[in-house]
């Protein structure tokens, strides 16, 4: 019943962990940390029911996976609930992760989770999760920001690098889909790096979010440019985690000083 996809694990730990750690724990923060998590746990059972893991999977495991899924949607909505109410003047912040989560369920329900839009909304849900936790545990808009984007930034940026190296392979390679995605993944770390310095500027985030979002952004320019065979995607796969556990680390360190 738990998530094959390993990187997800990633995904959904390395923000939560790091707003925690700057915000401090809070029950609005606490309830919002059970709710990704329940979420998280529901994809695998979902998956089954839907029947994308192949009729077999969905006829032995399905009885159990029903159980699971139901378990882990309410959970999630109750812990959902609670942090609306205790929220107060910040619940509408709910609105950062909980949309790009709605659109994931929707593409999942369709079969498009693997969809560019569907692993977007992946890395956007479990990054914006940041946001709502860090301003519960009292923390300014500005700050709370500076914790969420470099994970955004640096989860779109590496999904878009990894599709280049797949789409180059899969089926025989697909030249167009792969040329178009590489400009996309070299757009966005171009024009985000653009972004954040007048951001930075004006003093919407701290300028410690350029420091926090350099690393994934020049290591995704970097797989896009030179796509690492397909034979070291394990190899590519643990260099982004080390690349995820640095920005965590530059994120506490800012957000602290």
């Amino acid at each position: 019943m738990l998530p094959k996809e390993h990187g997800a694990y990633g995904q959904i730990s390395f923000p939560l962990i790091a707003a925690l750690a700057v915000a401090g724990p809070s029950r609005a923060g606490l309830l919002i940390v059970v709710t990704m998590l329940a979420g998280f746990l529901a994809h695998e059972p979902a998956l089954i029911v839907l029947g994308q893991r192949g009729p077999r999977a969905r006829r032995e495991l399905g009885r159990r996976a029903r159980r699971w899924l139901m378990v882990s949607v309410f959970t999630a909505a109750a812990a959902a609930i609670g942090a609306f109410f205790s929220m107060h003047a910040a619940a509408w912040s709910l609105a950062v992760p909980f949309a790009p989560a709605a659109l994931l369920a929707t593409a999942t329900v369709r079969g498009t989770e693997k969809s560019w839009y569907g692993e977007t909304a992946t890395a956007v849900a479990c990054a914006g999760a940041a946001v709502p936790i860090s301003l519960a545990g009292g923390l300014s808009l500005t700050v709370s920001a500076g914790v969420a984007i470099p994970f955004a930034l640096l989860f779109v940026s590496s999904t878009l690098a990894v599709r280049v190296v797949i789409l180059r392979v899969r089926g025989g390679g697909d030249l167009a889909a792969t040329a178009v995605t590489r400009r996309a993944a070299l757009g966005l770390a171009i024009a985000s790096g653009l972004a954040l310095a007048v951001a930075s500027r004006m003093g919407i985030v701290p300028a410690s979010t350029i420091a926090a979002a350099a690393p994934g952004l020049l290591t995704a320019a970097a797989i896009a440019l030179r796509p690492p065979a397909p034979s070291r995607l394990r190899v590519l796969g643990w260099t982004l985690v080390a690349i995820s556990v640095l920005t965590t680390v530059i994120v506490i360190s800012a957000a602290r000083a």
